[in-house]
């Protein structure tokens, strides 16, 4: 069965040199095009994956107006010889514009960096992954579970500080993954990473990161046949070396760090913003969705329902620290965040009113938090997260799934840890939208009575709605905290139609 199917639309039929079962490859010319979709069941939708253009020049108005008319990032191109006006529609549907002219490439372009896999994850300086080796002369300390330091003066030579354990799967041959180690560090001391890929008990290859290298995401990998891997920590100069995590994802050679066409930003203080834009139908609202905890694999959320909804949506996902830290931090952070929202906001010509902001577990908290930030027109949240204090201050949260991942969201949130912070993690979400008008919020909420993370604030929030006016629709079930995923992902999708359709009755 084909993993993706290809509408190809050009004046040469490429079908015959596309070699694999894998691609269901179509082919139509731009004059044929409107009788192959009149025989569609719905003319009006694109039934492939990907359309791939292959003219060397694209002028019609007749296919510039299709494309404009089917879903964005879903058109592949390599023309140079592209009119003002069809450039501008390509731009406005996310358009994907390759190197690649030949069927054999644009074959391996699709095959490797196109399909919907979320493939990142995380190699943590944890007790279980890393084994510290901390030399002559310098100092070795935890903090938490992913702070890993390294301090005192460790030569003018590169010399190792540790070793990461790692899985044969982590990679796969000839396959390159992208790379990037969050540290910290002063004064001279600096950091490197081997690579070294084994074979018959050989070392085949060693690949090498070093300093400012490993900040921004490199590619390493690409081994034909390697049987086995490690990754070593080195060091040198004096200073101390802070070590949190270090991200691999699938390379997509540019073109999306987890999905085709997704987004990634740094901070001065070197956190990463990863979001999704999909404009949709260009209609209001514009959806915004905050990603819930990834504590094995990075990714985004309801990318699949909110295709479903044809509205324009906006992803993000947390993957900081373990498996995220409700999306908030420092302030540049939190600036990042906003700024890709109105960004969003803009490219559409929407208002505030236009948005509504959505989260599930960790992801309602900063659908509540942004709130005050962006004043949308609703809220679509569950199993509510609110007090971050209490939740990470919890000695009896269920460990065996976090691995004491709110321990140190409590550090990282709170630069330390220590129980006079509880109150102050717990007001953070209620210091920062007290000065909203809530009574011109929608707000839908899905609760379950047992909820074990943090069930005790619901009363509260029930509290702060009712006192504030706040139009609300509660919908409670039994269950615990990670019970009733399906009437959950129900509910959210329900109240999503029913505000999109109320919202653009009320615009008609």
């Amino acid at each position: 069965m084909a993993d993706i199917s290809v509408l190809q639309i050009g004046a040469d039929d490429w079908t015959t040199a596309i070699d694999t079962t894998r691609i269901d490859w179509q082919y139509t010319t731009i004059l044929d095009l409107p009788t192959r979709l009149a025989f569609q069941k719905d003319p009006y939708v694109l039934e492939q994956t990907y359309v791939v253009l292959t003219d060397d020049t694209l002028s019609s108005t007749l296919l510039s107006g299709q494309i404009s008319a089917w879903p964005a990032l879903r058109i592949i191109y390599f023309a140079k010889n592209i009119t003002p006006a069809f450039q501008d529609i390509l731009d406005e549907r996310r358009a994907f514009c390759v190197k690649n002219t030949t069927p054999e490439a644009i074959q391996q372009r699709l095959q490797e960096d196109f399909h919907f896999d979320q493939i990142g994850f995380s190699t943590r300086f944890s007790e279980q992954q890393f084994i510290p080796m901390p030399p002559t002369g310098s100092h070795f300390k935890r903090e938490g579970r992913f702070s890993a330091q390294f301090s005192g003066d460790f030569g003018t030579a590169w010399q190792q500080i540790g070793t990461l354990n790692t899985f044969v799967d982590d990679l796969m041959p000839h396959v390159e993954n992208m790379v990037w180690l969050d540290y910290a560090q002063t004064e001279t001391v600096a950091v490197q990473v081997q690579f070294i890929f084994y074979k018959d008990n050989q070392i085949q290859a060693v690949q090498t990161l070093t300093g400012d290298e490993l900040r921004q995401q490199q590619a390493i990998g690409g081994i034909a046949d390697y049987q086995d891997y490690q990754i070593l920590i080195f060091a040198k100069g004096t200073g101390k070396l802070d070590l949190h995590v270090l991200h691999q994802r699938r390379s997509r050679h540019g073109l999306g760090t987890l999905l085709p066409g997704d987004e990634r930003q740094m901070t001065h203080d070197q956190e990463e913003v990863l979001s999704y834009f999909n404009p949709g139908d260009r209609q209001a609202p514009l959806i915004v969705n905050f990603s819930g905890i990834r504590l094995h694999v990075d990714g985004f959320e309801m990318r699949g329902p909110l295709n479903e909804l044809g509205t324009p949506y906006l992803l993000f996902s947390d993957v900081r620290m373990q498996g995220g830290a409700f999306h908030i931090g420092s302030e540049t952070y939190e600036q990042k965040i906003v700024e890709i929202i109105k960004k969003a906001m803009k490219t559409l010509d929407l208002k505030p009113e236009d948005v509504i902001l959505t989260g599930y577990s960790m992801g309602s908290f900063p659908a509540m938090y942004y709130a005050a930030d962006i004043k949308p027109h609703a809220l679509v949240v569950a199993k509510p997260l609110i007090s971050l204090g209490t939740l990470t201050g919890n000695a009896e949260f269920p460990r065996e799934v976090n691995q004491d991942w709110t321990l140190d969201v409590r550090r990282f949130l709170a630069g330390r840890m220590h129980p006079d912070d509880t109150d102050m993690l717990d007001n953070t979400l209620w210091q920062h939208i007290e000065n909203v008008d809530w009574s011109k919020i929608t707000v839908a909420l899905f609760t379950l009575k047992q909820d074990e993370y943090d069930g005790q604030s619901l009363p509260k929030l029930l509290s702060f709605f009712e006192a504030n006016k706040t139009p609300l629709i509660h919908v409670q079930e039994e269950g615990t905290h990670t019970a009733k995923i399906p009437e959950m992902i129900a509910f959210i999708k329900a109240q999503l139609v029913s505000l999109r359709d109320n919202m653009r009755k009320g615009d008609r």
